[in-house]
């Protein structure tokens, strides 16, 4: 009886006690309103007496951004004061300014007026755990405003549009998708090294999670072709389309990989649109820092260190067309850790061709030259083979004639060993840039394998190029010439020369408009080649025509 006459006393006194708990949580909540109000009272106050301090100064056209706002203290600590984990706070703004500041003001020229800008500012902490270092995973770090969250941190810091230089280049060239295919790995490892120096210089602690960063491009073009033969055609396309990313997992360690669109038409017929695929050109990790160590090692999938191919040209230069070899080594190089220094590589790969050791070795030794406006680049380079080239695996012939090594039907793999070297240097002198290249075979194919006029073929290719930039209207710009040859490369369907100039110019940030214009020169009509076929099948001589063929190219690119 006793206890059914407490419960009844204790139902009977709740609805007083709760009455009380919500008044007392009513007074706090008055409390804090009235402090609002005065804290706003005193902003507004603030506010008044710097917008005449301002006007006594007399600074026309300035803008004074202030971002701390009273109320995210309460924010705080609310935040601190979670239940499930202790909390580490840490404001953007300097907390020696006890004084809260005003919003974001603009005064006129006239000196006379201010105005309240509709933008709300508030204090941005930073809210990560200190505790259970089991459970971070779970509770990433987050960016806290207003008892908010605005973005949490976690997982991979992704970076978009890569810079390789200190200022971004207006026309997209600095972008990590505009590299030189020859020694990208080591070009994004220097990047690595300044990354991490600009780090270091700000006083931020090394990243503990990889960086990723996006890089791409996207190339339509518009060509016109009058061949050695038949009539003339135009054609529009999308062209070079790139997708790289480059993950810097510390900074000794880095891993890339580039994935390249696929604009040949579909081998067996139908829609150029239905080929309209992406595969991977390049994947390579690179292990070294140059702050430590002048060494670095290289694997993966990637172009030999074999030649340098540069040009200012929208068409590819004839040495790379001969003798760029994209395969799987394993590299062994030496960078010097100054700006200007030598450099060099000791590589190994398997060979496609099948005659011999399929192991080839290679091995590449030059010296840069970087003292502000003079820059330059002088190598000498040697390879196994040629025969794994890109241009000598696949020409684009004409069906029944040799297609390259490569090719299923008018090709073989069965060719012997022709090793290759390549001498290039590029200089530049301010606004003028000189570049110059030969490549060649050290010695004869086989006439099985490769030949030219009913003997064994001994192909080389030359380049001589100077292009300067300016501005027009403004904008960069930059115009180009140069003179290219071959010997005994027909049955690359190769010219037999080359003059071709170009004109560039960036009118829109991260884009580059070029107009190129190309006279190519054929073997002449009394001149065959052919290569290596499957046996018991035979292909059709390639032979010259002794004409002249031209082409004009007009290409928008879009870097990111």
């Amino acid at each position: 009886m006793k206890h059914k006459i407490l419960f009844i006393a204790i139902l009977a006194l709740s609805p007083a006690i709760f009455a009380a708990d919500q008044a007392d949580m009513q007074q706090e909540i008055e409390q804090l309103r009235r402090q609002t109000v005065a804290l706003q009272a005193q902003l507004n106050h603030l506010q008044k007496k710097m917008g005449s301090h301002k006007t006594h100064r007399a600074q026309p056209s300035k803008t004074v951004v202030q971002t701390k706002h009273k109320k995210s203290s309460v924010t705080q600590s609310a935040v601190s004061n979670h239940p499930a984990k202790k909390s580490v706070l840490t404001p953007i703004i300097p907390p020696e300014s006890p004084t809260p500041a005003p919003r974001l003001t603009t005064e006129r020229s006239a000196g006379t007026e201010s105005q309240s800008s509709p933008f709300h500012s508030s204090v941005v902490s930073v809210h990560s755990l200190e505790n259970q270092p089991k459970a971070a995973g779970a509770y990433p770090t987050a960016l806290v405003a207003d008892g908010r969250v605005i973005t949490y941190i976690a997982g991979t810091p992704v970076v978009t549009a890569p810079y390789l230089g200190e200022r971004p280049a207006f026309d997209g060239s600095d972008y990590i998708v505009n590299i030189s295919s020859i020694n990208r790995d080591l070009r994004l490892m220097q990047q690595r090294r300044k990354l991490y120096h600009a780090y270091e210089q700000i006083g931020y602690p090394d990243p503990n999670r990889p960086i990723l960063a996006l890089s791409g491009k996207v190339v339509p073009d518009a060509t016109f072709n009058q061949p050695y033969y038949g009539q003339a055609s135009g054609d529009l396309n999308l062209g070079a389309t790139e997708l790289d990313v480059a993950a810097a997992l510390s900074d000794k360690v880095e891993g890339f990989i580039g994935i390249v669109y696929d604009d040949a038409p579909p081998s067996i017929g139908g829609q150029r649109v239905s080929n309209s695929a992406f595969g991977l050109s390049l994947g390579f990790i690179n292990i070294g820092n140059l702050d430590q160590s002048p060494f670095y090692f290289t694997a993966g999938q990637l172009y030999a260190p074999f030649g340098k191919y540069s040009s200012s040209m929208i068409s590819g230069t004839l040495p790379m067309m001969v003798a760029r070899t994209l395969t799987r080594p394993f590299i062994l190089g030496y960078q010097s850790q100054g700006n200007s220094g030598i450099y060099g590589e000791v590589y190994a790969y398997q060979s496609d061709t099948t005659v011999g050791n399929s192991a080839i070795p290679g091995v590449n030794l030059g010296y840069s030259i970087d003292r502000g406006i003079y820059n330059g680049d002088l190598s000498i380079g040697y390879i196994g083979t040629l025969a794994d080239s890109l241009g000598m695996q696949s020409n684009n012939g004409n069906y029944g004639s040799f297609g390259g090594f490569a090719s299923p039907t008018n090709g073989s793999e069965n060719v012997a060993h022709v090793p290759g070297i390549d001498i290039h240097g590029n200089f530049s002198i301010d606004r003028y840039n000189f570049a110059a290249e030969w490549v060649d075979a050290t010695q004869a194919f086989r006439t099985q394998d490769l030949s030219f006029n009913g003997q064994g073929a001994w192909p080389q290719a030359g380049q001589l190029e100077t292009s300067v930039t300016f501005k027009v209207f403004d904008k960069p710009s930059s115009v180009g010439g140069g003179y290219q040859w071959t010997r005994q490369a027909l049955a690359l369907n190769l010219p037999a020369r080359r003059a071709i100039g170009v004109f560039n110019i960036s009118l829109w940030r991260n884009t580059v408009e070029s107009l190129e214009y190309r006279y190519d020169i054929d073997y002449g009509a009394n001149q065959y080649s052919t290569g290596a076929v499957s046996a018991g099948q035979s292909n059709i001589p390639i032979k010259g025509t002794g004409k002249g063929s031209s082409s004009v190219t007009l290409q928008i690119g879009v870097y990111f």
